[in-house]
């Protein structure tokens, strides 16, 4: 399948930094692979790629690190560099424009979450292999355009279709093909990482009611507590206005800076 957005064209030229710096410890760690012949090295991959014989309890950080391996040159065989450069290529892709929409922090956990999502299901008896490559967390990506901009147009098979129906085909191809691991590829992480993806976007089901409840609460501990930062700030400037800077004790000049510099971050 070739997918592209219609409509950033020059993409390539407008990533977002959170995008970068996932794109250059991407590649960094296929470098590392290749310039040290750490591909398909037993020890390497027993320790960061994700193998389900290791991963829980031993060796949870290999949830993170599978996700920053991708093919290399493989035993036997010749020079394939498609599995990076297809994942990165839908990652510059749709990945600025997500960035964009969540702002950094929230998509590197975004990334993350559908990453390891995607490896968690590889660790179930059906689907058991070592898995490398960050198809699942990407696939993730997908769908979240997929969500935030349902009707912006993306090639698929060089016609314009908008977004959503590309992940709902996107789903449904990974659904069809999820028997296994089928030609090295784990079709499960695929799924797990889309899954994720949309649980976040869109909510988990029956725990919306809980879930605005609970942000309903936290706007109003955070509108409380900016109520009585005013309050305090009040008080402090209107003494102030009676006494003068100088009536201020070290402890309320102290809060006075603390406080100015929290409301300016707010």
């Amino acid at each position: 399948m070739r997918t592209r957005a219609v409509s950033n064209w020059f993409g390539f030229l407008q990533i977002t930094p959170m995008v970068r710096r996932l794109l250059i410890a991407t590649f960094a760690v296929w470098a590392v692979q290749i310039v040290f012949g750490l591909a398909h090295v037993s020890l390497f991959e027993d320790w960061f790629a994700l193998d389900p014989r290791h991963a829980l309890p031993f060796r949870p950080w290999q949830l993170v690190t599978y996700m920053f391996l991708h093919s290399a040159p493989g035993q036997g065989g010749g020079f394939s560099p498609l599995h990076i450069l297809l994942n990165m290529f839908m990652f510059i892709m749709f990945g600025p424009e997500v960035e964009r929409a969540l702002g950094g922090r929230k998509f590197l956990r975004y990334y993350l979450v559908c990453g390891i999502a995607g490896g968690v299901l590889t660790l179930l008896p059906p689907f058991r292999a070592v898995t490398v490559g960050a198809s699942g967390a990407v696939l993730g990506v997908l769908t979240a355009f997929g969500l935030l901009f349902p009707d912006r147009p993306v090639l698929l098979f060089f016609l314009p279709v908008p977004a959503k129906f590309v992940v709902l085909f996107m789903a449904i191809m990974q659904l069809a093909s999820a028997a296994g691991v089928q030609r090295g590829i784990s079709y499960i992480a695929h799924i797990g990482g889309m899954a994720a993806g949309y649980l976040m976007i869109r909510g988990v089901p029956f725990v919306g009611g809980f879930s605005r409840s609970w942000d309903q609460r936290s706007r109003q501990q955070e509108d409380e507590r900016r109520a009585e930062l005013k309050q305090h700030m009040d008080e402090i400037l209107d003494k102030i206005n009676r006494e003068g800077r100088d009536s201020l004790t070290q402890q309320e000049w102290r809060t006075l800076l603390e406080e100015s510099k929290r409301l300016r971050k707010d």
